[in-house]
């Protein structure tokens, strides 16, 4: 019963605290002495270890104490010497409190966002029938966005790779996207039709109850061993680089972010491979990332990603990492997410 006997400890020595107090504040040679405010001490360790109503128990305690000790020292305007301990320990008790509860609600909203970022961008990857998958992700430091990835298999055994980003910073953002990928997660289970999965997210996302205009990019990515051909769909997203060359995929129809329209019509691009080492996904903040008043850019993804072509996808990924975050200031303001996708074993 470790934890009942540290409670009981720290009791004692709340309650120790207090009796040390009053038997020096008895023992000082002047009863008007400024000892009696030492019962903070006891007062401010039963607010940081057990909160508000214990620290103002203990409170109450030493104001009892302090008019029991002006029974046996005279003390000078009694009342007011009381009233003025009594309001300078009280509020002792509510700032260590206040100060305890904020700590240990920011403890636990890190707890959670740290939860919300392993699951948006988990470090493990499935195998991908046929590809070599690699990923990157550095979260925004100035506190989580909501940018995260999926990388599975679809029900007809192909490889299903999808990138988001949603529109926003914050706790919110990363709630959002933790929604967006859960149903992503669902729907690839029946289907790996690219544009059918986001247009089925963008259902979903209609759907939720006091939603406010919430926005979401994203690109879908299905490759089937032994095709030559990727087949893809975005919602207001970034066309994926080929690789080697590292120039974008030419899209078919026109894209609309995941939210603006209660009813999305997306289309499905099919793009040759042949002679392709492969493909990247990434959101903005791979290109956005800033030194000084220079933008990274397309440019500089580019020129980052030239050197690496021949690596494996995940050493790809991570030294492409590497040097945009050697290259850019700190701290990035937005997440940093990047996939690469290369023909692997069949």
């Amino acid at each position: 019963m470790p934890g009942a006997v540290s409670r009981n400890a720290r009791i004692a020595w709340i309650v120790l605290a207090i009796l040390a107090v009053f038997v020096a504040w008895l023992s000082a040679a002047s009863a008007s002495s400024g000892i009696a405010f030492f019962y903070s001490v006891p007062i401010g360790l039963a607010a940081w270890w057990f909160g508000l109503r214990a620290a103002l128990i203990a409170a109450l305690a030493s104001i009892v104490l302090y008019a029991v000790g002006g029974l046996i020292h005279a003390i000078p305007h009694f009342g007011m010497a009381l009233a003025i301990r009594a309001v300078f320990l009280v509020g002792v008790a509510a700032a260590v409190a206040w100060v305890g509860e904020r700590l240990a609600a920011l403890e636990h909203s890190a707890e959670e966002l740290e939860a919300i970022r392993a699951a948006l961008t988990p470090a493990d990857l499935p195998e991908l029938p046929g590809v070599d998958a690699g990923a990157a992700f550095v979260p925004s430091e100035l506190g989580v966005s909501g940018d995260f990835y999926l990388l599975t298999n679809g029900p007809d055994g192909s490889a299903v790779a999808i990138v988001g980003d949603v529109v926003g910073h914050g706790p919110a953002a990363a709630r959002l996207a933790t929604f967006i990928r859960a149903r992503l997660a669902t729907f690839v289970a029946n289907t790996s039709d690219p544009a059918e999965l986001l247009t089925l997210t963008n259902a979903a996302l209609a759907e939720r109850p006091g939603r406010d205009r919430e926005l979401v990019s994203a690109i879908c990515v299905r490759l089937r061993p032994g095709e030559d051909k990727v087949c893809w769909a975005r919602a207001g997203h970034a066309p994926p680089l080929r690789l080697p060359q590292l120039d974008e995929l030419a899209a078919d129809g026109a894209t609309f972010l995941l939210g603006a329209e209660q009813r999305l019509e997306l289309e499905n691009t099919e793009s040759s491979l042949a002679g392709s080492e492969g493909l990247v996904v990434y959101t903005d903040g791979a290109t956005d990332v800033r030194r000084g008043k220079e933008m990274f850019g397309l440019e500089g993804l580019s020129g980052v990603l030239a050197p690496l072509i021949g690596l494996a996808a995940r050493v790809m990924a991570n030294e492409a990492e590497r040097a945009i975050l050697e290259w850019a200031d700190r701290p990035i303001r937005d997440d940093l997410c990047l996939v690469v996708l290369k023909p692997g074993p069949r």
